[in-house]
């Protein structure tokens, strides 16, 4: 009896810090909506991750994924939207690149999400407090040759507590800018990312699923509203960053103009 709950002590430790920092997250959140909302309004766009473009993906399982079931989950047709997370107007200056992904039902591109989608959003930003300095890893000239991060955990049914990240296919492409370059990519099908997971237990990610984006999608952004806790294939966001992003996000959802925006 010792010996079994001193096994569980660890976990009991790590998710009563996790529900910590989710209602530290709460309350910071919400002193932050007002300045989410008011910067969305005067910036007419979102606050963060402003322009993007909107790629139609498939979801495949890796052949060597150690959680077979949780990849059969993820896989089929796929919404991904990538964008920079501060400058606007193609400028290619020191960020954080954003790496937003609808798990969906349904071939057919739309903004509006069905029962049973899952989000997932995902950016160059390894950990909550490397934040500030992830303009500085970012390879802001290329969305293929970067790593994108969950920030905060999951619990991922089929797994249990897991970190999330999409590991670039890095393709070598020359010439244009980034947008060029991701479109080039997808035409000739060098371009994708790989779904990993390491469990909070582990040290090393392993491969989930392969994302490959198929075709640019035209689409109204500004209804395009990628939603943390939409949870519909067993991803469920844990941790003070997800917390936060209740109020904030609701928030600039509420002052952002109705219009779209690309990159």
């Amino acid at each position: 009896m010792p010996a079994a709950a001193a096994a569980k002590r660890p976990m009991f430790s790590r998710m009563g810090l996790l529900a910590l920092g989710e209602e530290i997250g709460r309350v910071v959140g919400l002193a932050l909506a007002p300045l989410t909302g008011t910067f969305s309004l005067l910036r007419h766009a979102r606050m963060f991750h402003p322009e993007g473009v909107v790629y139609a993906c498939d979801v495949e399982p890796t052949g060597d994924t150690p959680w077979p079931s949780v990849a059969a989950r993820l896989a089929g047709p796929a919404l991904i939207r990538v964008s920079t997370a501060w400058w606007r107007h193609g400028r290619e200056l020191p960020d954080a690149l954003g790496l937003a992904i609808r798990f969906r039902r349904h071939e057919q591109p739309s903004a509006q999400a069905d029962d049973g989608d899952q989000d997932l959003l995902l950016a160059t930003i390894r950990h909550p407090w490397t934040t500030t300095l992830a303009p500085l890893s970012t390879h802001v000239h290329d969305f293929l040759d970067n790593d994108y991060y969950g920030v905060s955990p999951f619990f991922a049914d089929g797994i249990g507590l897991v970190y999330l990240r999409a590991v670039g296919s890095r393709p070598h492409a020359t010439g244009g800018d980034r947008g060029e370059r991701l479109a080039r990519a997808v035409a000739d099908g060098s371009a994708g990312w790989r779904i990993e997971a390491r469990p909070a237990a582990a040290r090393h990610f392993r491969p989930l699923a392969q994302l490959r984006p198929r075709a640019p999608v035209e689409i109204d952004q500004a209804a395009l509203r990628f939603w943390p806790f939409r949870d519909g294939r067993g991803l469920h966001p844990r941790g003070f960053v997800h917390a936060l992003r209740r109020a904030a996000y609701r928030a600039s959802w509420a002052m952002r103009p109705h219009h779209e925006l690309r990159a």
